[in-house]
């Protein structure tokens, strides 16, 4: 019976005819502030993508690419495509990749929801068509409690554009807005998650990779 070495680097296989999933070896995780884990009172054991590994298989690694004021567009404050962090990214491969921007986005004087649309979608291309094609999960931001009118902007314009991205894209999709909009006490200053808010949000992540 031939034994499968390398199956623990593997997203699925077929057996009897039937798709396994198997959980993923490395997740690289594409984000802002959210991801990056800011305002946290130590933010490598509290953020949602470190909190990940424990939640899923042994062995399981994620890396933070995280950066706080990054956003989508190209001609905004803080694209992260430009980034030092996003040069890293692209240096690494992984069965999984995690993407949420947008929050920033929408607090941008250069923000226009067409252009967003088109450069999200370019942007989860390219990463699925990174070295080993990994899987990608599209994540809607959490709620802004802080600001009521980017909230709206950002239920109203960004949510619906990524969910068309998504859509488009085949990826996978965790709503983290639904999941804290009832939850304004998993904020401390309206915007960044707490502690409690990025165990929340791993919990949910996880859910997703292993049913998905």
């Amino acid at each position: 019976m031939a034994v499968l070495a390398m199956g623990a680097l593997m997203l699925g296989f077929f057996m009897q005819g039937r798709r396994v999933r198997i959980a993923p070896a490395r997740i690289s995780c594409v984000g802002d502030s959210i991801t990056f884990g800011f305002g946290l009172g130590n933010r490598e054991e509290e953020c949602w993508v470190s909190l990940l590994p424990a939640l899923l298989a042994d062995g399981c690694e994620t890396g933070n690419y995280g950066l706080s004021g990054s956003c989508v567009l190209s001609d905004g404050s803080l694209p992260w495509l430009e980034s030092p962090r996003a040069r890293e990214f692209w240096a690494m491969e992984e069965d999984l990749v995690i993407v949420m921007l947008g929050t920033n986005d929408v607090a941008d004087a250069a923000w226009d929801v067409e252009r967003f649309e088109s450069e999200y979608g370019e942007l989860v291309e390219r990463v699925q068509h990174k070295a080993g094609n990994p899987r990608v999960i599209v994540m809607l931001p959490p709620r802004i409690f802080a600001s009521p009118a980017l909230d709206e902007t950002l239920v109203g314009e960004a949510i619906p554009a990524i969910r068309r991205v998504q859509e488009r894209a085949g990826a996978d999709l965790v709503d983290l807005y639904t999941l804290t909009m009832d939850h304004p006490e998993w904020f401390d200053d309206g915007l960044h998650p707490n502690a409690e808010g990025n165990e929340a949000i791993a919990a949910c992540i996880a859910d997703t990779i292993r049913s998905a």
